[in-house]
């Protein structure tokens, strides 16, 4: 490493460095040259020793050779010292952020591999806690891609793992303050080809990262925004056809507006992402205002929307929803969504949108779908004139997501009997013969109840 004021470049290796910082009084140059300020120090014996005794140093230029010592001015000693601890501090860093690196991607493959929606890492007061949502439920990650366990990590683990988290992406990270931010890894995933073949492929994942502290820590979710399954469109949303008929319907109409509605979680954004699959997106303009933005999809504009940015420092006017809706009066569009009503603002102008000649979708927290009028006008501030506006309302929807049944190892309910027997669950086979034949009394043939061990796809979970 090149110092132009005393034209010396200091030896690189990690030992010697680090026993001329501890020396305090010596460096070495790249020339084997060793430079003193003082002939006693602590380690002056080491040193030399070390650069004539070890074979690896330099390529062995100095092996079995007496070093040139020199002597030199306190300053210059003292400021080559302050260059070495710079480099080996650098050296120190990098090497920390190669390991969180590889822990992060491994954590990142283990979420991958169970195809978990979200990542939950939560730093306590001595500990770390992981766990996987997987099928809407969570569960802990006992041991990591790399086969490290994940259990029983330290504090320093999950601080480490925030901080590299955020210098992936452009926030300044705080754990004192709630971040969000994204950023995008290499994770290996199983594709199945046109003949139904698997086959490991590599591909970016992109997380999604929100923080928040705690009382004695910090809490981050990773929610995955990388789809990693089957595409998202209504033919892998297990709808009846009669719902799904309803919904591409409605997705032809020029005006009104499509509510969605359920829980946290419950696939309301994925859907309003297939049903603009539905849409000749060259025909029909479709731009969506999201924050944040999920996936990007063939053929749709979409418009990050920043709620607590101004458009000029100190105007009070603000990037949201009700701003982008503004401008998107001159974008000629067909089909827009909001991603979620919250305000009266933003549901005023959603409900313009369906009134002026557009189709407009958005997302909604609320029990049921009968519910979105009340809501509408009892919450959001919307006349009831407008909610019952001929017309407009053309559809409200509720959702909750149900876990599937293995398609590997679910059984016939004859298949059941026997199963259920050799585990000794006849109890439990009872409860679920009595319950098809009370809903389903016609079409026992075509029930399938899940498998009291599972196999080696669900890991045993049926």
């Amino acid at each position: 490493m090149n110092e132009s004021r005393h034209d010396l470049s200091l030896l690189h290796d990690q030992t010697l460095l680090e026993l001329c910082i501890e020396d305090g009084h010596t460096i070495v140059d790249e020339d084997g040259v060793i430079w003193v300020d003082c002939y006693d120090s602590p380690k002056h014996a080491d040193i030399r020793r070390y650069v004539q005794e070890t074979e690896s140093l330099s390529g062995g230029r100095f092996f079995a050779r007496a070093p040139m010592v020199k002597l030199t001015d306190e300053t210059r000693v003292q400021t080559l010292l302050d260059m070495a601890r710079t480099l080996l501090n650098q050296e120190t860093q990098a090497a920390l952020e190669s390991a969180y690196g590889d822990k992060l991607t491994q954590l990142c493959q283990a979420a991958v591999e169970v195809k978990a929606s979200d990542i939950h890492l939560e730093v306590h007061r001595n500990s770390t806690s992981i766990l996987l949502r997987v099928d809407g439920r969570r569960e802990r990650l006992k041991i990591f891609a790399g086969g490290e366990s994940a259990e029983r990590l330290d504090r320093a683990v999950g601080q480490s793992l925030a901080a590299y988290i955020f210098s992936l992406g452009n926030s300044n990270y705080s754990p004192r303050l709630p971040l969000n931010d994204r950023f995008e890894l290499p994770c290996s995933i199983t594709k199945l080809d046109e003949t139904g073949e698997s086959h490991r492929v590599t591909m970016m994942v992109e997380w999604r990262v929100a923080m928040m502290p705690l009382s004695h820590g910090i809490k981050l979710v990773l929610r995955c925004l990388t789809p990693l399954g089957e595409p998202l469109t209504l033919d892998n949303m297990d709808l009846l056809p009669a719902q799904r008929d309803l919904l591409e319907s409605k997705m032809q109409r020029r005006s009104g507006i499509i509510v969605l509605t359920g829980p946290m979680g419950s696939g309301k954004t994925s859907l309003v992402y297939a049903l603009f699959d539905t849409v000749d997106r060259v025909a029909r303009c479709c731009h969506t205002l999201e924050d944040p933005i999920e996936f990007e999809q063939t053929g749709i504009t979409k418009t990050l929307v920043e709620p607590k940015r101004e458009l000029v420092d100190g105007s009070g006017q603000y990037l949201d929803y009700t701003f982008y809706a503004l401008e998107q009066l001159r974008q000629d569009i067909d089909i827009t969504s909001f991603g979620e009503l919250r305000s009266h603002d933003t549901t005023k102008e959603f409900t313009r949108k369906g009134e002026t000649g557009g189709l407009a979708l958005s997302t909604l927290h609320a029990n049921s779908a009968l519910g979105v009028p009340a809501i509408f006008i009892e919450q959001l501030g919307i006349p009831s004139s407008i909610v019952s506006a001929p017309g407009l309302m053309q559809l409200f929807t509720h959702q909750k997501l149900v876990r599937k049944l293995c398609p590997h190892c679910a059984l016939t309910l004859d298949e059941a009997k026997a199963a259920y027997d050799h585990h000794d669950e006849q109890a439990a086979y009872q409860t679920k013969l009595t319950q098809v034949s009370t809903l389903l009394p016609e079409a026992h043939h075509q029930v399938r109840v899940k498998h009291p061990a599972g196999c080696k796809h669900c890991r045993q979970t049926g």
